[in-house]
């Protein structure tokens, strides 16, 4: 499971068992905690994308021919 997930679950289930909520405060931490997802899901994805990128520079570089 990615770590978007764990900490969206876990942030979900500090808001939703605190107390009793009306529907509509319980809306409002929906629409909250589908927001903390979504942008942990997309560092998630950047980092996951900077790593790539990182690793593939290193490849390049280390097939590039060698001056001298």
């Amino acid at each position: 499971m990615a770590i978007s997930h764990e900490l969206s679950n876990e942030i979900a289930v500090a808001l939703f068992s605190a107390k009793e909520r009306s529907p509509q405060e319980l809306n409002d931490l929906k629409d909250m905690v589908f927001k903390i997802h979504s942008t942990l899901e997309q560092l998630t994805k950047d980092a996951h994308l900077a790593r790539l990128a990182g690793s593939n520079r290193k490849s390049l570089s280390m097939r590039a021919p060698k001056d001298g």
